[in-house]
Parts: C-alpha cells; sequence; structure tokens
C-alpha cells in the first residue's frame, strides 16, 4: 500500500493521516506522550498496524527514523519495536492461517472418513451416495451437493442423490454426455468450475432441478482412475458429483482436491456395490436353476409319462433361459425326428430340415439372425411364419453318444447364447435325454413284462392240465384196484399230491406271476380234500387263520405237498372215526413264517410214536421242509390237539420291500 516514494516524513505522515485515521490517532498520542516506555508500547502498536494495512517493512524502517528524529527517541529503539511488532503481527497471521487451514484439512478428513465409512457399512448404493452429498456439502460448506450415476446402457447421467435440489427429481433427470457444464465434465473427465453459470454459455438450465437460486458450479467426474494418470473412457466413468452455490465463487484448489477425492472413493464403491448386485443376481439366478433343475430330476424319477415330464423341461427352459419358445424333439421310426413338446409354439410345427441336419451330425446349431444367414437361404422365410429372430439348438445324447432328438431354443429380437446359457441348455438336454431314455426302457421292460406275464400263466396252465390228466389217469387205476388194499390207498395218496401241485397252478395262473399266499394254497387243499376224503356221517370242521404271507412259485409248489401230506394225514387217521376240527395258523416273526396244522382227533397216539413214525408221508415232509424250504419240522400233542409245525425263512417280503 505505503511505497518507497513516501519516505519522507512530512508527505508520508500527511499522506498517512488522511488514508488512515488509527496511525494519526497513534502518532499524535505518541507525540504528547512522555514516558519511553508507553512510545514503544505506541510504536509496536504502530508496527502492527503496519502490516495489517499492507505496509513495506522498509518504508517502515524510514518512517522509525523520521519518528525517532521528530519525537527524540533512540533510533535503535524506534526501529527495533517497529519491525519486531510487524514481525510479530506476520507470524500471528500466519499461524492463524495454518490454524485455518488445519482445521479445513481436519473436516475434510473427518468428511473423508464419513464418506468411506458409509461407503463400507452397507451395499445399498442409494443410502451411500446420499451420506455422501451431505457429507461434502456440510464439509466445504455448499448451499446444494448431487450425484449423478453413468449409465453405459444409454450412454447418459442420471441423478441418483441430490442436498438443496429437489429431492422428487431424483431417477428423473438425465443428462447426456457433453450437455451442460456437468455433461461435459463426465466426457472430457476433469473437474469443470464456474465462478458465475449465468455468464457461462455451457450451462443449462433444468426447470425439475429448482435451481434458479444457486449461482457458482463445480462438477467432477467420477472415474476409476485419475486423469492424470490414465486416459478417462466411458469404461472407466461411473458418474459425476456436483456443489452449487447462491452466489459467485472461486472454489480452490484444495476444495477441488477434496471433491476429487471424495469422488474416487466413491467410484470404488459404485463398481463395487455393482458387482455385488450383479454377483447377488448371479447366485439367485443359479439357485433358481438348481432348485429348477432338481424339480425336473425329481419329476423323472417320480414318474414315467413321458409327456408330462417333457412339457415340465420345456417350460422351465423357457423360464430360466428367458427365452420365447423351446422346442423338443426325438427320433421315432424311419429315421425322422418328430416334435414331442413346445412351450410357446405350435404343437403343429414341423421339423424344418436345417435342425435335423445337426442333429444328425450331433453339433449345436446357433443361428443369431435367422433373416442373414448365409448357410440357411430358406430360414428367413420359416422365422417370419413362425415369430423368432435367434434360435439354438442342442442334440440330446445318451450312452456311448447315441443321439435320440433335441431340445431347440428360440427369441423373437437377436440373442447371442452366452457360455453360461449354453451350460444351462445342455443340462436341460441331459435331462430330456434321461426322460426320453427312461420312458423307453420302461416301456420295452413293460412289453416283456407281459410277454414273460402271458408266457408264464400259460406254462402253468398247461402244467396243471397235464397234472390233471395225470391224476385223472391215477384215479381210473384206483377204481380198478380194491379200495382197501395197499396199491389203491398209495394211489389215492398220489392222487391227493399231484391235485394239490395242480391246485397250486391254478392259482399261480389267476394271481401275480409267480406268487401266491399261504392262505390261498391251504384253501385250494382243503377244498380238494373235502372232495376226495370227507364223510357226512362224520363231518370235519376246517379253520384257516393267522396272518397273510406271500410265496413264490417254487415254494408254494413244496409247501402245497406238505400241507397235503398233513391235511390228509389228519383226515385219515386222527379224525377218521369221530370227526372233528382242523385248524391252520400262519405267523411271520423275525423273517421266518410258522405254518401250525392242528387237530383235535382221539385216535391219536401218543406224540412220540408219531413224531418217531417212519411213513413214507412223513420222510415225505421232513425231506421237503430240511431241504426244498431250508426251515424244520416238529410234531407234537399240545392240551389234546396233535400240532404239526413247519417254519421256514421268509423270501418274499423281503425280495419286494
Amino acid at each position: 500500500m505505503f511505497s518507497a516514494q513516501s519516505a519522507i516524513l512530512p508527505m508520508l505522515v500527511e499522506e498517512l493521516r488522511a488514508s488512515l485515521p488509527n496511525v494519526a490517532e497513534l502518532l499524535d498520542q505518541l507525540a504528547n506522550e512522555p514516558s519511553l516506555e508507553r512510545r514503544r508500547a505506541l510504536l509496536r502498536q504502530l508496527g502492527a498496524l503496519w502490516y495489517h494495512r499492507d505496509g513495506e517493512p522498509e518504508v517502515l524502517a524510514e518512517f522509525g527514523l523520521g519518528l525517532a528524529e521528530q519525537f527524540g527517541i533512540e533510533p535503535g529503539v524506534a526501529i527495533a519495536e517497529l519491525l519486531m511488532s510487524y514481525g510479530a503481527a506476520r507470524e500471528e497471521k500466519r499461524t492463524s492461517e495454518w490454524e485455518n487451514n488445519l482445521v479445513r484439512r481436519m473436516a475434510e478428513l473427518s468428511g473423508l472418513h464419513r464418506v468411506i465409512s458409509a461407503a463400507n457399512s452397507t451395499l445399498d448404493l442409494d443410502t451411500s451416495m446420499q451420506m455422501v452429498v451431505e457429507t461434502v456439502a456440510e464439509v466445504i460448506g455448499v448451499e446444494a451437493c448431487s450425484v449423478y450415476l453413468y449409465d453405459k446402457t444409454s450412454d447418459d447421467l442420471t441423478l441418483r442423490a441430490t442436498r438443496g435440489l429437489n429431492a422428487a427429481a431424483i431417477g428423473q433427470v438425465r443428462i447426456e454426455l457433453g450437455d451442460g457444464v456437468t455433461g461435459v465434465a463426465a466426457k472430457e473427465g476433469r473437474p469443470v468450475s464456474v465462478h458465475d453459470v449465468y455468464n457461462d454459455v455451457r450451462f443449462l438450465r433444468e426447470p425439475m432441478l429448482a435451481e434458479e437460486a444457486f449461482r457458482s458450479l463445480l462438477a467432477v467426474p467420477i472415474v476409476l482412475f485419475s486423469a492424470e494418470r490414465f486416459h478417462v473412457g466411458a469404461d472407466k466413468l461411473q458418474g459425476v458429483i456436483t456443489i452449487q452455490t447462491s452466489g459467485p465463487r472461486d472454489f480452490t484448489p484444495e476444495e477441488v482436491n477434496f471433491v476429487e477425492t471424495v469422488a474416487g472413493e466413491l467410484a470404488f464403491f459404485i463398481v463395487n456395490a455393482q458387482l455385488y448386485q450383479q454377483t447377488g443376481d448371479q447366485l439367485h439366478q443359479k439357485v433358481q436353476e438348481l432348485t429348477t433343475l432338481q424339480q425336473v430330476s425329481k419329476r423323472i424319477a417320480e414318474q414315467l409319462d413321458l409327456k408330462e415330464v417333457l412339457k415340465l423341461i420345456v417350460a422351465k427352459a423357457v423360464e430360466l433361459a428367458r427365452v420365447d419358445r423351446a422346442d423338443i424333439f426325438r427320433w421315432v421310426e424311419d429315421d425322422r425326428l418328430e416334435l414331442a413338446a413346445t412351450q410357446g409354439g405350435s404343437q403343429g410345427i414341423s421339423v424344418h430340415s436345417f435342425i435335423a441336419q445337426a442333429v444328425r451330425e450331433g453339433r449345436p446349431l446357433a443361428v443369431l439372425n435367422a433373416y442373414s444367414d448365409s448357410r440357411f437361404p430358406d430360414l428367413a422365410q420359416v422365422a417370419a411364419s413362425e415369430s423368432f429372430h435367434s434360435l439354438f439348438c442342442m442334440p440330446l445324447k445318451v450312452q456311448q453318444n447315441r443321439i435320440i432328438g433335441a431340445i431347440c431354443l428360440y427369441t423373437r429380437e437377436a440373442r447371442h447364447f452366452d457360455y453360461e446359457q449354453v451350460r444351462l441348455l445342455s443340462t436341460f438336454a441331459d435331462e430330456a435325454a434321461i426322460a426320453i431314455e427312461n420312458a423307453r426302457l420302461y416301456a420295452e421292460s413293460q412289453s416283456a413284462l407281459r410277454i414273460k406275464s402271458a408266457m408264464l400263466q400259460e406254462m402253468h396252465h398247461r402244467v396243471r392240465n397235464n397234472l390233471q390228466t395225470i391224476s385223472a389217469l391215477l384215479a381210473m387205476q384206483q377204481r380198478r384196484l380194491d379200495p382197501s388194499g395197499s396199491g389203491a390207498e398209495a394211489l389215492r395218496d398220489s392222487v391227493a399230491r399231484i391235485q394239490a401241485i395242480a391246485g397250486v397252478h391254478n392259482l399261480l395262473c389267476r394271481e401275480d406271476v409267480g406268487v401266491t399266499t399261504i392262505d390261498a394254497v391251504v384253501r385250494q387243499i382243503v377244498d380238494s380234500a373235502r372232495v376226495s376224503l370227507a364223510n357226512p356221517e362224520r363231518p370235519i370242521f376246517f379253520q384257516i387263520c393267522g396272518e397273510p404271507a406271500r410265496v413264490a412259485s417254487r415254494e408254494a409248489t413244496v409247501l402245497a405237498i406238505v400241507l397235503n401230506e398233513l391235511i390228509v394225514n389228519a383226515m385219515s387217521h386222527g379224525l377218521t372215526l369221530e370227526g372233528g376240527n382242523v385248524v391252520v395258523e400262519t405267523q411271520r416273526e423275525h423273517g421266518t413264517v410258522l405254518v401250525e396244522v392242528r387237530d383235535d382227533g382221539p385216535s391219536h397216539g401218543p406224540g412220540e410214536s408219531i413224531a418217531s413214525s417212519s411213513g413214507l408221508g412223513l420222510q415225505i415232509i421232513r425231506t421237503l421242509v430240511n431241504e426244498d424250504l431250508a426251515g424244520d419240522f416238529e410234531l407234537l400233542e399240545r392240551g389234546g390237539w396233535m400240532c404239526a409245525r413247519v417254519r421256514f425263512p421268509q423270501r418274499v417280503e423281503a425280495d419286494l420291500a
């Protein structure tokens, strides 16, 4: 303010009196003050005031020499007091500036810490961005702060968070790259500061933002790397952060650097949040795919209805692959493909030659644009009639790479099927192949089972007829012999045994192939015995009770002979004189079957003698039970009843379990 040309004291004093009343007042006090200490204090005040008025120290030294001469003060004392107070004022100002700068830097660090904490505390992008704009506006001391995010799909900026502007504009205001100050900062990848937007042609007013009250604007791009080190392109741009003030303002380099630092942190957070969202979406998609595939596999395991399973597969393929249509084709007779299931299409769809050719060659077929694919000149007409633009076809293969059909996906828009989608389609193809192959094997097994069942029934029928013929021949031979003779008795026993075996084959003809029940065998033998051995004068009453037990054909035949011997023996010996009761009871315990035949005939001798009998009937029973049934036989007397027990392992129920 004061130049060296003002060193002449009278002229300088007059100038000071005219321009600085405070200095003139100090000079008057200095002239009227006799005390040296008081004069020195006034000189110190004058030196400090000289610094705050931007005076030069050289002029102050000349001015001190003049004052020392005028007021009779030691020149060294006058110059020392003036310059020392001048220096002290300068240091005080520097200290104050450092303190203010330190406070500002601490506020910036605190704000940056809050920004980072917000980024680390949640993956909700909107919540964190709102925290950022609140923090930046508070730290820098501005009235408005906003964040715009870059949309790579639409190549523009969208308002996502704001403080000070109209909150209703969030998500509604979109800015093209290069439009307005914000768009310029995004396009050029550098901060753009505007002192007064009313005087800047780049500024475009957006009515929805209600920003008429704001004059200055700073727009800083949000990029992954700084513009000084890397080229900023659309792949690195994440958005723009802007700050605005109500009056014109020049933003300091420190403020710009702070906003850039915040933008850098926000860039990484935006990328992380987007990656997290993408990962979450992919994880959700994978879980949905696995759940759907599990459902499809479960349905395949639960039922063998091929149509229903294939319908489920094409429906889930359309849902998960996000396509418009899915078809499953399979090879049939005459080496041709037919449509087995469709979702989104018509059952009248024909199999086109290009699909059949791809299936025959066992390779996937991908068509991005059905209207311009040079491989298939006729495909454009087909695509137009069936309303698809892209398709992907995968052959269905089973063991040894045998091709049994194909699955095809169609979209109405251009679609490139990436690796993940091809893998998903391949999985569906495998499931469809399994379903088709299972249905084929099931049909073949059912056909073979029907043939086997018919053959077994025919075999049992023929065996029964042959046994009946043999039984009739033996009965004819028996009638020619003396009824009371041993020969007639032997033939009668043989006829009964053959009838028992024939009865079993008669049961096997009517029931499950190769399986019958013990009570059915007993009833067959009892009915036969009543016809041939019953005497109306000495009635015999039969009771069949106990648990149902299934036996295979071989065991049934052996058991029929054994039970026939026991029942015939009871009727012919124990009950022949007075009649009585015969009880046949079946029990199952610990994997074995117990069949007990009891009679209350009074003519039996002691159980021991019967058990030790060497008759042919008992010999046949012991042999069949021990060797053929792998069981044991015992004969005992219990409470006046003669009891015969046959115990053998149960096999049929274990096989069926």
